[in-house]
């Protein structure tokens, strides 16, 4: 193996130890971000839901059931503030719901929530100062 060859074998190596901790930290970033948001008194129940969104790319949807209302701002200030200490290079947008769908052994129907909340997100983002709160 030529010596070019050997530096870009341990470059790539390098890169893929990187990308793989940057994944392993995203991860935890997700585990520790859906805990705290579980502690927010604004909110009964929250789910996460990484997807793309068009022409804003990679997104968090941060669906939570805010306590009752009037709990709707507070509950998304909180959700955002958690979301921006936890993961603050991931693009995050919070919406209020008065359920999350979950399947029968407990887990978030990720496109049925999608589905629920994208008729709220397209106004918050046709209107950004009629946003959920």
């Amino acid at each position: 193996m030529t010596r070019a060859a050997t530096k870009t074998a341990a470059i790539e190596e390098s890169w893929e130890d990187f990308e793989e901790s940057c994944e392993i930290a995203l991860e935890e970033g997700y585990f520790a971000l859906e805990l705290e948001l579980l502690e927010l008194p604004a909110a009964q129940e929250v789910a996460l839901v990484h997807t793309e969104l068009p022409e804003l790319g990679p997104t968090l949807l941060v669906a939570y059931v805010p306590l009752g209302p009037g709990h709707e701002a507070a509950g998304r200030r909180a959700v955002l503030a958690a979301c921006a200490r936890r993961l603050p290079g991931v693009f995050a947008h919070a919406v209020a719901t008065a359920s999350i769908p979950r399947t029968a052994t407990g887990a978030v129907r990720a496109g049925a929530l999608i589905d629920q909340l994208l008729p709220q997100i397209a106004r918050d983002f046709l209107s950004p100062t009629a946003m959920s709160d």
